[in-house]
């Protein structure tokens, strides 16, 4: 994670500074947008993570056969050094392409989506 790239502006320029109203309102845009793309994603599947870490303690969890069973699309992620890491699974080509654009939209490397053997 050592080369993600943030939008930070070059050229220095005096802050925006926003009233309580005008707060509210982009709050509540951006509580529209996220209700609107939860919606359109449909229901989210819960899965377990593999390895949940408590201070000192490691706890391994498996994901049920029938839950990974659902999944139709993997996403990779690539590196600048040309390294493959799997980031997650998704069960709709949607909610991949959904996922792969947030994360090149954040990131700039590239994400590639691999349909899963039936």
């Amino acid at each position: 994670m050592a080369n993600i790239r943030r939008r930070i502006l070059k050229e220095t320029k005096s802050p925006v500074k926003t009233d309580k109203i005008g707060a509210k309102i982009k709050l509540n845009n951006l509580l529209k947008r996220a209700k609107e793309n939860g919606t359109e994603q449909g229901p989210l599947t819960p899965i377990e993570a593999l390895v949940t870490i408590s201070q000192d303690e490691w706890i391994w969890q498996a994901v049920s056969k029938e839950i990974l069973d659902t999944m139709s699309h993997r996403l990779v992620f690539h590196s600048d050094g040309g390294l493959r890491r799997e980031i997650l699974m998704t069960q709709n080509l949607n909610t991949a392409m959904d996922a792969a654009s947030i994360i090149v939209e954040l990131d700039g490397n590239c994400v590639l989506i691999e349909t899963l053997e039936p």
